[in-house]
């Protein structure tokens, strides 16, 4: 990858790969667990598209003493991608910098903003993931249900055990995650058909843990999206509501190795973030800004997130109301 046209800095990038991390776990972003990230080697890429019939075919494997075996052959449509580019630039004027060393409280500002940096850019990234996951037009006819009064999943007559276990059985991949928003996953926890599952009483109140629902239900894992973002516009009174909403989606997701990224890009995933280089922080000065001038930080990354398999996915929206 070419040199950034300004100052990259290890030490910022480092804090912000850092925090990133903690920020993840900390704010509760998905994004890398439900659109895992894919190395590529240019802005521009391609990758195999398979044919889906092509995995369920029953060939003829009968074979005479002396006979030409017949022959499986394989196809894939190549099809094509671009990343682009997400950051954001925070200006610190000399004189603010100066006062924050000499203050009774000094404080690392760049390091300050970095962190703001990073935090504002990853909130965008999970907009866009959400966006992704619970798009009905990223899933294939019949891989998707809008749910509405008595089945949703807030109404006690409801029941989200036999709607999951039913999407599942009607998919030709199995998925292994189940992604929800926090509200469906509280209506969920405290639902009785989910206690009556696991062997309980429908009038315990117990709330099932995410472990045991997964369990019953027969996911790796489910992942609760409890993120807020800001509705409400700039100079408006605040609002605010839940990025990941009132919907469900049963997903195949590709396992990652230890630095987050998917060894095998041919796994079978509904969808991956396509990552060129790595993500960067930096710095250049500014001798315009203000009277003494100051510097401006960088950071950013350079990805694609997109739907690969809209046949590994099943999307409830909806599921509560």
């Amino acid at each position: 990858m070419p040199q950034a046209p300004f100052v990259t800095s290890s030490t910022l990038t480092a804090i912000a790969l850092d925090y990133g991390t903690v920020n993840s776990k900390g704010r509760g972003f998905l994004a890398d667990e439900v659109l895992p990230r894919v190395r590529v080697d240019a802005p521009e890429f391609r990758y195999a598209s398979y044919p889906l019939e092509e995995a369920f075919e029953v060939l003829d494997t009968q074979a005479g003493r002396r006979s030409k075996l017949n022959e499986m052959l394989l196809t894939a449509t190549e099809a094509a991608g671009f990343v682009r580019d997400y950051g954001l630039e925070a200006p610190i004027p000399f004189r603010d910098e100066q006062a924050a060393r000499s203050s009774a409280m000094p404080f690392p500002i760049r390091a300050r903003n970095t962190r703001a940096l990073v935090d504002k850019v990853q909130l965008a990234r999970e907009l866009r993931a959400s966006s992704l996951v619970f798009g009905a037009g990223n899933y294939q006819t019949g891989y998707k249900a809008t749910l509405a009064g008595a089945t949703q999943w807030s109404d006690a007559a409801s029941d989200p055990v036999a709607a999951i276990l039913d999407a599942k059985a009607s998919m030709l991949m199995s998925p292994n995650v189940l992604v929800v928003g926090e509200p469906v996953f509280r209506a969920m926890q405290r639902h009785s058909k989910i206690s009556t599952a696991l062997g309980g009483s429908g009038q315990s109140g117990r709330y099932v843990p995410a472990n045991e629902m997964a369990g019953v239900l027969g996911f790796d894992r489910i992942i609760v999206g409890n993120t807020i973002s800001q509705t409400s516009k700039k100079g408006q009174a605040l609002t605010t509501a839940p990025i990941w909403g009132k919907h469900a989606a049963l997903l195949r997701v590709a396992p990652t190795n230890g630095v987050g990224t998917v060894d095998n890009p041919e796994e079978p995933s509904f969808g991956y973030t396509f990552q060129w280089g790595d993500q960067v922080a930096g710095e250049y000065n500014d001798p315009q800004m203000g009277l003494l001038g100051g510097v401006r930080i960088k950071y950013g990354e350079m990805i694609d997130e997109r739907v690969v398999a809209p046949y590994a996915g099943y999307l409830f929206s909806n599921a509560v109301a």
